[in-house]
């Protein structure tokens, strides 16, 4: 599994990937309950990126379905 901890990792793991996104960006959607994360303990996020980039295509899928 690829993993990576904190905001500031995935949003540079999103910028290699040409989805640019700010931390600001990923601290709303984590409040929002709308990004998959874990939490194991306080002040600790990690990020599966598998999970992150099969997140990413349903939001396209869903996207590109309303247009």
């Amino acid at each position: 599994m690829r993993r990576v901890r904190g905001a500031k990792a995935l949003s540079e793991y999103l910028k290699s990937i040409n989805c640019d996104m700010s931390e600001s960006t990923i601290y709303r959607l984590l409040r929002t309950k709308s990004i998959p994360f874990r939490r194991p303990s306080p002040g600790i996020l990690i990020f599966d990126l598998d999970v992150i980039d099969k997140w990413l295509s349903s939001s396209e899928e869903k996207e590109a379905i309303q247009k």
